[in-house]
């Protein structure tokens, strides 16, 4: 049995990172950073909303600056003030009245959006309903209410997913969710627009009970009710599990299909026809030479390595076993050849064994090639055309770890085998024992799991 699927692309939650320029000063008269764009609730502006740019960093956030929304829902953000190195930046709009507004009653306290831009944002960006979504899920365990606040690395891979779901410029679909990889075998893109669905209702005030009703369909198992739909999305995001039920009904509830019709009239598509197990947003990743990854590992930088049993075009049969290796930034952009991979260095059809050391070089190991490959950050190897084979003793190679003190161990299933690197030279390998009854191979025996 393979160790995924040859059909199996990675799947990846959490969470592409292309932006814009950002708008650094060049002289005294310039300002450090400006940001224009329009909020907007259940597909229309937003007039009199507080907009707010923030700096998120592993303090507390940082107000750049803050306006007020025009009646068209347009805004303007200019600071003299530089964001501190490794900060995420985004923008937050509160109240407001919806063009759509249909509940009455002025200013709507209760809408609160959210836009995360990272540390180089677009000129112009758009705050609403689907930014939101896209960045309450990708930046939940950074969250407190509107506050962010993170370590600068986590920040950064959380801010580069949210285009994987929503175009920071226009609000819409990003390029990730409506791939075909996404749009046509997931529900991620019905799941996503369903919430937004539930916030517009709110936002733009269909009912005059359609706040409270969003709250009590979003309040958590535990802790206080939501009071605005930035903290709605914030329930929903931590709890997904958890009575999916209630906005799915609320959606029915807000948005019936009008008499003589087949569909509901809600500002996004595609709406879920029947509630989800769970209010989950996976996103499927492939490209750079995967197909039928084994183990996988993050280096330091939040990039994933992945050895692969096959490569591309190939017919996937396990007699072969000639993948390999598969690189992917944090965003899921492939960083590695788009057919073959990085090949070379004794890499043929990876198994069980990955790790990354201090130095960010990956660790393979290969069943095709009875061998040990090592590849540097940028996929270029370090290890022989056969790799670390032993003298050609070395059977199907599966385990590897990185100790902490940067000594590099390696098990092999076909011989019971474990191969020693101290401080991870290549040049010292040692097969320290082989068989089941030598000293420490014995300790190891069952330990490695089977690939049938």
């Amino acid at each position: 049995m393979n160790p995924v699927s040859a059909k199996s692309p990675i799947c990846v939650a959490l969470a592409a990172g292309l932006f814009g320029l950002f708008g650094f000063a060049t002289g005294p008269a310039e300002a450090a950073v400006r940001v224009e764009g329009q909020v907007q609730a259940g597909a229309g502006p937003v007039a009199n909303s507080t907009v707010t740019l923030w700096a998120g960093s592993t303090g507390e956030p940082r107000q750049l600056a803050q306006a007020k929304s025009a009646e068209d829902g347009s805004f303007a953000l200019t600071t003299d003030q530089s964001p501190d190195s490794g900060s995420s930046l985004y923008v937050t709009a509160k109240g407001g009245v919806a063009a759509v507004n249909k509940g009455g009653g002025g200013d709507n306290p209760a809408l609160a959006f959210l836009t995360v831009l990272g540390s180089a944002p677009p000129a112009k960006v758009v705050v609403n309903e689907m930014t939101t979504v896209a960045s309450v899920w990708t930046n939940a365990q950074f969250l407190d209410g509107a506050a962010i606040k993170g370590p600068p690395l986590s920040l950064s891979i959380a801010a580069g997913n949210v285009p994987n779901f929503v175009d920071l410029q226009s609000g819409g679909w990003g390029a990730t969710i409506q791939d075909p990889l996404n749009s046509t075998l997931t529900p991620t893109m019905a799941n996503f627009a369903t919430v937004a669905d539930a916030l517009s209702g709110c936002a733009a005030r269909l009912t005059v009970n359609a706040c409270d009703e969003l709250f009590v369909a979003t309040t958590p198992p535990k802790g206080d009710a939501p009071t605005d739909t930035l903290t709605a999305a914030e329930a929903i995001a931590r709890y997904p599990w958890y009575l999916p039920n209630r906005l799915f009904a609320l959606v029915g509830q807000l948005y019936p299909v009008p008499p003589g019709k087949t569909m509901r009239a809600v500002p996004f598509m595609p709406y879920l026809g029947v509630a989800p197990s769970a209010w989950v947003l996976p996103l499927k990743i492939a490209g750079g030479g995967y197909v039928a990854g084994g183990k996988a590992m993050f280096d330091s930088e939040g990039n994933l390595w992945v050895g692969d049993n096959f490569t591309v075009g190939w017919q996937g049969q396990d007699t072969l076993c000639q993948g390999n290796a598969s690189k992917f930034a944090p965003n899921g952009r492939p960083l590695s050849p788009i057919t073959t991979g990085f090949a070379g260095g004794g890499m043929q059809g990876g198994t069980f064994g990955a790790a990354v050391d201090a130095n960010d070089n990956a660790w393979l190991t290969s069943y095709g090639g009875k061998s040990i490959t090592v590849f540097d950050k940028y996929g270029k190897p370090l290890t022989p055309p056969d790799g670390v084979t032993s003298d050609g003793q070395l059977g199907l190679m599966q385990g590897v770890i990185v100790t902490p003190s940067g000594d590099v161990w390696v098990v092999g299933l076909g011989k019971n085998q474990l191969v020693y690197f101290p401080k991870g030279d290549l040049s010292k390998a040692k097969l320290v024992c082989e068989g089941d009854s030598a000293e420490p191979c014995k300790s190891f025996k069952g330990a490695v799991p089977s690939r049938d």
